[in-house]
């Protein structure tokens, strides 16, 4: 696998006791010890005054240190594994995004997902992308919304 994005809140419930507790943890250390790149959108940094990205953004109000999530991201980082893309797409696939997931924050993981080369979503968050609107995500944009377990295997 050669790049992934990351919601937030996968990385988040690594230190949640969750039900996607133990999957977050085991995604986030076979991140670790693979070479497969965290895409984020342009103008990440995580020097908050340097950010200018939303995923930054999400990931800085979070993650804070001493979570395993923000240690994955410092890892990253020293290793160079951060891809940067356009959070830009077609106007009437943004209209389509917007019709289909409510949530300002998600709409924005899914459009730096349609500029990334796999076109995986890793994410825990079935309010905002249920399994009907996965598939229908998966069908029309090409873009597969799936959780931690599903690509652990992968990595």
């Amino acid at each position: 696998m050669t790049d992934l994005v990351v919601d937030t809140c996968t990385l988040v419930h690594a230190n949640s006791e969750t039900q996607y507790q133990e999957y977050s943890i085991e995604f986030i250390s076979k991140l670790l010890l693979n070479q497969t790149l965290l895409i984020v959108d342009e103008g990440f940094d995580l020097n908050e005054v340097n950010n200018r990205s939303y995923i930054g953004l999400e990931y800085i109000k979070h993650l804070a240190p001493g979570m395993l999530g923000h240690s994955l991201l410092q890892h990253l980082a020293i290793n160079n594994r951060f891809k940067f893309v356009s959070n830009r797409v077609p106007n009437a696939t943004k209209k389509r995004i917007e019709q289909l997931i409510r949530n300002k924050k998600d709409r924005m993981f899914l459009r730096i997902s349609l500029n990334s080369e796999e076109k995986k979503l890793v994410s825990h968050d079935y309010t905002d992308y249920q399994k009907s609107k996965r598939k229908t995500v998966k069908r029309e944009m090409g873009v597969e919304i799936i959780d931690a377990s599903e690509v652990i295997n992968d990595l």
